[in-house]
């Protein structure tokens, strides 16, 4: 599932990738750290909840 981010640095939304955790009560998803599109310096994701693209 895609998840919405804003850039740190430059306020630029991003995009990233939340790649699905097997749990068996719950659907989890885990994002690394991504390289802004706009100015690419790296970002770190901040904790859930995150906003669906």
């Amino acid at each position: 599932m895609e998840f919405v981010f804003e850039c740190g640095y430059c306020g630029a939304d991003c995009v990233v990738w939340g790649e699905p955790v097997v749990s068996w009560w719950t659907q989890k998803y885990r994002v690394d750290d991504f390289n802004c599109w706009n100015c690419g310096e790296l970002c770190a994701p901040h904790d859930p909840p995150w906003t669906e693209a």
